[in-house]
């Protein structure tokens, strides 16, 4: 069964403080916006930055899973 709804965090733009998670269907799904969101961290309007929620862990899980890169050898016969 294909994934209609997604999960959005909203952070402040400013801080990075996340400000809500917001259940949406891919449909009408919506990452860029130019409205203000209040941050209770900053105590002020600020702009917003929407993603998808677990995006960043999943980069990062794929990430671990490449080989690890290993120190060059010289060719051999070459000192």
């Amino acid at each position: 069964m294909p994934i209609t709804d997604v999960d959005v965090l909203v952070s402040c733009a400013e801080c990075g403080a996340e400000i809500e998670t917001v259940n949406t269907k891919k449909d009408n799904m919506m990452l860029f916006s130019k409205e203000t969101v209040w941050c209770p961290q900053c105590q002020a309007d600020r702009p917003q930055v929407r993603d998808i929620a677990g995006r960043l862990a999943a980069i990062e899980q794929e990430q671990q899973s490449y080989p690890k890169a290993l120190p060059a050898e010289p060719f051999p016969g070459q000192t």
